[in-house]
């Protein structure tokens, strides 16, 4: 093969130009501290990074996500924390006033009683409360409140939908807890002075229970010999109800063990408010079963100065603030599930960067000494260069 000096000087220039593009290659990466300044520089290292720092910002994505959660879990954990300080002052004043008739009282029936109104408005005001600007009790509702008083009653009136955040390996969570179900009592008992047997045979009774979402009307045309008896076909009504409308109502009728018995609140993690209208004659009487009306009845229970009456409350005072301690942990709970994933994410996070940093960092040390190798390389073909193709005219011309 013959070689030419054109030949020659072209290989030259070409070293040249290679070991420049290693110097300017080798300069960058010293300077972003990456070895991959453009995809050219490692296309399969660059396709491994382009996937980790997707993975990395979707899991910042989900950390944010639980950090909002959080922070309207503690918002409503501490709305729950003052309705059940709230509650556990009506308890006592309710003790107070049942034994009103053998006790020395630091006031009157009427001065208790207007202190349990003050308590059943500071309790609306905690159950209207928001976390920014965003109601913390009434569903998705929107802007609509979560509770409206209505000719002393209150009523709940957003809806019972959760708001979830998705918290990474198709995992999400609830975020809010409805009003219908943080301020409700999941009981409706009657009272135990009810004698049988009920005998409706000759004139059917109807009355109207409601979960809040669906009004069951029921009618009662049998005898019934106890209260096993009556909640059965209470029960079945309602079960009937749910076949007819292709429906699931969330109640349930049960008798209890000292006699009595219950409409109840089928599934504790589902909405619902109990209604009962025209059951008085089964020993339960009218009204919407909320924490407000629990306090309704005990301000009127005091107002009418009656002990027993009073005394009647207590097992649902009892009940009242078991729920308000369940929904509490509930919400607990759910506030540390969301802390371990939060854990998880970063801790995932971090090690994913650590293998970016691996994928796409640069070693200095071993850089510089590589550059300085490089920039050895090239002044020495430079020398070379100038020597061999030291030719000028003058060369031809001697």
């Amino acid at each position: 093969m013959r070689v030419t000096h054109k030949s020659l000087q072209q290989t030259w220039v070409q070293d040249l130009q290679r070991r420049l593009g290693n110097l300017d290659r080798l300069n960058r990466q010293i300077g972003s501290g990456k070895r991959m300044t453009r995809p050219a520089d490692d296309p399969a290292g660059a396709s491994r990074l382009v996937r980790l720092q997707e993975v990395v910002a979707r899991n910042r994505q989900y950390v944010r996500n639980i950090d909002e959660a959080q922070a309207v879990h503690r918002s409503t954990e501490s709305a729950l924390e003052q309705a059940y300080n709230h509650l556990v002052r009506a308890k006592s004043i309710a003790v107070e006033g049942a034994n009103i008739a053998s006790a020395p009282l630091s006031g009157s029936y009427a001065a208790l009683a207007d202190e349990v109104a003050g308590i059943r408005e500071g309790l609306l005001q905690i159950a209207q409360g928001r976390h920014e600007d965003k109601y913390l009790f009434n569903g998705t509702a929107g802007e609509k409140a979560p509770f409206q008083s209505e000719g002393g009653a209150v009523r709940y009136q957003g809806n019972s939908e959760r708001l979830r955040v998705n918290m990474g390996n198709g995992q999400s969570v609830a975020v809010n807890l409805p009003g219908d179900i943080a301020f409700r009592e999941t009981e409706a008992r009657s009272r135990d002075d009810v004698s049988y047997p009920l005998d409706f045979g000759g004139a059917p009774l109807t009355f109207t229970v409601s979960d809040g979402t669906y009004d069951v009307e029921v009618t009662l045309d049998g005898t019934y010999a106890s209260a096993t008896d009556l909640a059965a076909a209470v029960d079945s009504a309602i079960r009937d109800y749910e076949d007819a409308n292709g429906v699931t109502v969330n109640l349930e009728a049960r008798a209890n063990d000292d006699g009595t018995w219950s409409i109840r609140i089928a599934d504790s993690e589902k909405g619902g408010e109990i209604t009962v209208s025209g059951a008085e004659a089964l020993g339960l009487s009218d009204g919407t079963r909320n924490v407000f009306g629990l306090l309704s009845d005990l301000e009127a229970a005091l107002r009418s100065e009656d002990p027993e009456q009073v005394a009647g409350l207590l097992d649902r005072m009892d009940r009242g603030l078991h729920d308000l301690v369940t929904q509490r942990g509930l919400v607990g709970a759910r506030s540390r599930n969301l802390e371990l994933a939060k854990n998880r994410l970063e801790a995932f996070n971090a090690a994913a960067e650590e293998v970016q940093a691996a994928v796409e960092g640069v070693d200095v040390p071993e850089t510089v000494m590589r550059l300085t190798s490089e920039e050895q390389a090239y002044q020495t073909a430079l020398a070379a260069g100038a020597r061999l193709f030291n030719i000028s005219i003058l060369d031809y011309l001697t």
